[in-house]
């Protein structure tokens, strides 16, 4: 790095260049890191080369100069933003599908039915909760499309209790297709789980 060993700017570029760094280093490595959690193999290899070429370079303007609390600080400050980067990142691509669980003191038709209506399937699960008969439905939506059917529930049946939880795979399913019909299928994705 002869290029920045001279000039004024050094104190500051090198600081700058570090915690640049280590942002996107981390935000690729926390991304890298929910995608493997998700079995997304592909893009996997690609995201590490990237973050380990951004984690070199920041490591090495630290280490030559490793007593400089300027240069350790602007390291540790990337790494914490580059986290939170990376987490705003992977919501804003909201990548994947997630199961929607809604449970509700009666069965409410006109939920369902919207639920329905937007093209995800539905499937609807007659239960005893604490306090009696309750409906629970499920649906597996894109997480582009969470807040728009989670919207909805919270709309229509603002007492409803709803989780959601990640899919790392599926197999079939009803989705919405781009012009807005609903299809049956997903393309199959085999996960291989252990050795």
């Amino acid at each position: 790095m002869d290029f920045l060993s001279a000039g004024a700017l050094t104190p500051i570029l090198i600081p700058l260049l570090v915690f640049g760094a280590r942002v996107i280093d981390v935000s690729l490595e926390t991304l890298r890191i929910i995608l493997l959690a998700r079995g997304g193999r592909l893009i996997i290899p690609v995201i590490a080369f990237i973050e380990i070429l951004f984690w070199v370079v920041s490591l090495g303007l630290v280490v030559n100069d490793f007593a400089n609390p300027v240069y350790l600080i602007s390291y540790a400050a990337g790494f914490a933003t580059g986290n939170y980067a990376g987490i705003l990142l992977e919501e804003k691509l909201a990548m994947g599908v997630c199961v929607l669980r809604v449970i509700t003191s009666r069965e409410d038709r006109s939920l369902i039915d919207a639920v329905r209506a937007t093209g995800y399937g539905v499937t609807v699960v007659a239960a005893e909760g604490l306090h009696g008969p309750c409906t629970i439905f499920y649906s597996v939506v894109r997480r582009c499309d969470l807040l728009r059917v989670t919207g909805m529930v919270e709309e229509m049946s603002p007492s409803a209790f709803c989780t959601i939880e990640d899919v790392r795979s599926t197999t079939h399913g009803t989705f919405p297709r781009s012009d807005g019909k609903p299809w049956s299928g997903l393309h199959h994705r085999t996960v291989r789980i252990g050795k």
